[in-house]
């Protein structure tokens, strides 16, 4: 017997959104899920272990496109009847389902949505985070940013998106593979898995990998496109710098191959202008991989500098220092992938998340009932 019903409304191919279901499905939810897939990366596929799968389909008039959405999200409610709605992204799915009166609703906010919207998607967020029976947060800069946005008191819980640290764990054999089937081989491994969008400052992390090809000549940069090929501006610039030759790129890869991936890296770097509590940094502290991250408020609140990661300010020379430095001194490099490992056990199993997200929900079901 299922515990309840739950819609999670989110971009139906994102790995985070597939992940949350999973969680639910473990925790013996009957899952359905709602919303677009994101263009240009893989389709939604093998979906099956779900309830439902609807697809939205957007149309073409930016005017009215996202209400459109929000219509057919609404018709998605009336169809499935679920017993709680957990929507993701305040901005876009949060509002919508706010505007369809789902209740109960849980409203996750992934960061962006809430740190860095302009006035308009802000207005959209306060309505979803007011409309909120429970708005989630992975920081609490996160968390305090909601009651800000909201502009009154609102329920809000620090939770993290959790990691699966049997998957996510050193492996010496696994890496020794990785790197052979990468083309990797011996060579000082960068690897960044963020997108190669502005906000992760892609050129900041090129030049900064020049200057570590000036003190590491051997060092190779691996970065993660769910394209075919790396996006021209990208390859222009890894072209203009010198660096064709020392990067590679990974395309799409699945959750078994990310691992890997972390695992073969010498230094995982994450240097977006806004985050907060990101899953990919998570994930490869927890393989044991040093990592440098842009010293963000969510960063000064889960790490600390020097011990279980570097954390740098958004330039090319300190990103390069540091990089190098993980690169040129075995020690430290060693002494922080093991505190990262132990400092992601401790911060983000995703056994212990799943079990805190099943009391909340069975708390605001209670009530509904």
């Amino acid at each position: 017997m299922t515990k309840a019903r739950v819609l999670v409304a989110g971009w139906i191919n994102s790995a985070h959104v597939l992940a949350w279901g999973d969680a639910l499905l473990e925790l013996g939810y009957e899952v359905h899920l709602a919303g677009q897939e994101v263009p240009n990366w893989p389709p939604a596929s093998d979906t099956d272990r779900f309830a439902s799968v609807h697809a939205l389909e957007p149309g073409s008039v930016p005017g009215i496109r996202d209400r459109r959405i929000g219509h057919a999200l609404a018709r998605v409610i009336r169809t499935t009847q679920p017993d709680l709605v957990h929507a993701h992204w305040a901005s876009g799915y949060g509002w919508m389902a706010a505007r369809a009166e789902a209740r109960p609703l849980v409203t996750s906010a992934w960061g962006s949505d809430l740190l860095r919207a302009p006035p308009r998607l802000r207005l959209r967020a306060r309505r979803a985070l007011r409309a909120s029976d429970l708005v989630l947060a992975d920081s609490a800069h996160l968390a305090e940013a909601a009651r800000q946005v909201a502009g009154r008191d609102i329920r809000v819980e620090v939770i993290q998106w959790g990691v699966d640290l049997t998957l996510n764990a050193p492996d010496s054999e696994r890496r020794a593979a990785t790197r052979r089937r990468f083309g990797i081989g011996a060579r000082p491994a960068v690897v960044s898995t963020r997108a190669l969008d502005p906000l992760y400052n892609p050129d900041v992390l090129i030049r900064a990998f020049s200057l570590v090809r000036g003190r590491v000549p051997d060092a190779v940069l691996v970065l993660k496109h769910p394209g075919d090929s790396l996006p021209p501006a990208i390859q222009a610039r890894l072209d203009e710098l010198g660096l064709a030759d020392a990067a590679l790129a990974v395309g799409f890869v699945d959750e078994q191959e990310l691992a890997d991936l972390y695992r073969a890296a010498d230094v995982y770097v994450s240097i977006p202008s806004s985050d907060s509590s990101p899953r990919s940094v998570w994930e490869a502290l927890a393989c044991g991989t040093p990592a440098v991250v842009s010293d963000l408020p969510w960063a000064r609140e889960a790490l600390t500098d020097g011990e279980n990661a570097l954390l740098v300010p958004i330039a090319p020379e300190p990103v390069a220092d540091a990089a190098t430095r993980l690169l040129t001194d075995g020690a430290t490099a060693a002494r922080l992938g093991s505190a990262g490992r132990r400092l992601a056990m401790e911060t983000v199993d995703r056994r212990r998340e799943s079990a805190r997200l099943d009391r909340l929900y069975q708390e605001l079901l209670a009530r509904a009932s």
